[in-house]
């Protein structure tokens, strides 16, 4: 089962591995043309999480992700929305050693 965890520094989401030693921190970058990021979700327990974000994460900013846990699964839906867009659903292997999302005008990429 899913625990939720406590709000780090601009944000904070769940989930994690037992396979890994340390914490889940990565950075959340908006690469989207136009569109401020003002929602970030986790699924957790048949339902979305409340929102992550503090604030809105502009064209061409970042802030700092921590689940604050290395424990869960490594798989996590997410969700992201954006002012004058909507919401898109990805899933991502947090157990890959992921250090930045990048959210893109079509999808995201990673490294």
């Amino acid at each position: 089962m899913m625990r939720k965890f406590i709000f780090a520094v601009a944000a904070t989401i769940i989930a994690g591995s037992p396979a890994v030693a340390s914490d889940y921190a990565f950075r959340l970058h908006n690469k989207a043309q136009g569109y401020s990021i003002n929602g970030f979700y986790t699924f957790q327990d048949g339902q979305w999480s409340d929102n992550w974000l503090n604030s809105r994460v502009n064209p061409g900013e970042a802030v700092q992700m921590d689940w604050n846990s290395n424990e869960g699964n490594c798989v996590v839906p997410f969700r992201v929305s954006w002012d004058n867009y909507g919401s898109e659903d990805f899933k991502l292997d947090w157990c890959k050693g992921v250090s930045n999302v990048y959210m893109k005008d079509k999808g995201f990429s990673w490294d």
